[in-house]
C-alpha cells in the first residue's frame, strides 16, 4: 500500500498503530534474546557435562561456561533441578530417536538390535547417555507406574515387541514389562561397570555386553538355543 497507508487511520490512529508496531517489535526482540540466552545456558550445561561429567554440574560452573552471571541463570531455569530435567529430556530424546530408527519386523531381531543400539549410544554419546539414564533428575520416570502407563516411549515399543514374541510362542509367559525391566537393568548395570572402569577397554566391554544380552534373551525363550543367537 506504500508509505501513506497509515493515513487511512487518521493522525491519532496512525500514532497509536505505529506505537503498537514498535511494542510488537520490541517484544519479539526480547523473546528472541530470552530464547537465545536459554539456549546458551543449556549449551553450556551440556559442555560442562561432556567435559567434567555429572559431578561437575553446578550452577556456578555452568554460569562461568556460558559467560553469564549465576543469578541470570535463574531467569531461565528455576533451579538446578530444572536444568537437570532439561538435560535428561535431551538425552532421552536422543535415545528415542535412535530406537525409532531401528528396522526389522521380527520381534527377537528387533530386541537384539535394541540392545546393540543401547551399547552404541553408551559408547558414542556417553554424556548424553549418562544424562538420560544416570542423572539424578527429579522428573526421572519411576518404575513401575510410569512405565506401565506408557510414559516411556522406548519401553512402550519394547513391550510391544516382547508381546509379539510371546504371541508367537517364543517367550515364556512372563509379563512383558518385567522382561523389559530385566533387559534394562542388565544393560544399564553393565554400562555402570564400564563407567567405573571395570573392563580393560571398550572392545572387551562391547564383546561382553553383547554376549550377556544375547544369553539373557536366549534364557527368556520357551526353547533356549545352544547358542544365544536370536534371529526370529
Amino acid at each position: 500500500m506504500g508509505e501513506n497507508w497509515l493515513g487511512h487511520f487518521g493522525a491519532r490512529g496512525a500514532q497509536v498503530l505505529w506505537a503498537a508496531c514498535n511494542v510488537c517489535t520490541a517484544y519479539t526482540y526480547v523473546c528472541t534474546l530470552y530464547a537465545m540466552s536459554k539456549d546458551r545456558i543449556f549449551t553450556a550445561a551440556r559442555t560442562v557435562l561432556e567435559q567434567e561429567g555429572i559431578g561437575g554440574l553446578s550452577m556456578r560452573r555452568i554460569a562461568r561456561e556460558s559467560g553469564m552471571s549465576p543469578m541470570s541463570l535463574y531467569r531461565h531455569f528455576a533451579d538446578k533441578d530444572a536444568l537437570l530435567n532439561a538435560l535428561m529430556a535431551d538425552g532421552l530424546a536422543a535415545w528415542e530417536e535412535r530406537v525409532r530408527a531401528i528396522r526389522g519386523r521380527l520381534p527377537l531381531r528387533w530386541l537384539e538390535r535394541l540392545t546393540d543400539e543401547f551399547l552404541a549410544f553408551a559408547l558414542e554419546e556417553p554424556h548424553r547417555f549418562d544424562a538420560a539414564f544416570f542423572l539424578p533428575a527429579p522428573k526421572a520416570r519411576q518404575y513401575p507406574d510410569d512405565f506401565a502407563a506408557g510414559r516411556s516411549p522406548v519401553i512402550a515399543m519394547t513391550v510391544i515387541k516382547i508381546d509379539q514374541a510371546r504371541a508367537r510362542g517364543l517367550f515364556r509367559d512372563t509379563p512383558a514389562l518385567d522382561v523389559a525391566l530385566t533387559l534394562s537393568a542388565l544393560a544399564q548395570g553393565l554400562v555402570s561397570m564400564h563407567r567405573a572402569r571395570r573392563f580393560s577397554g571398550d572392545a572387551e566391554f562391547a564383546a561382553l555386553f553383547r554376549a550377556a544380552m544375547r544369553r539373557t534373551l536366549n534364557s527368556l525363550l520357551t526353547t533356549p538355543r545352544r547358542k544365544s543367537k536370536c534371529s526370529r
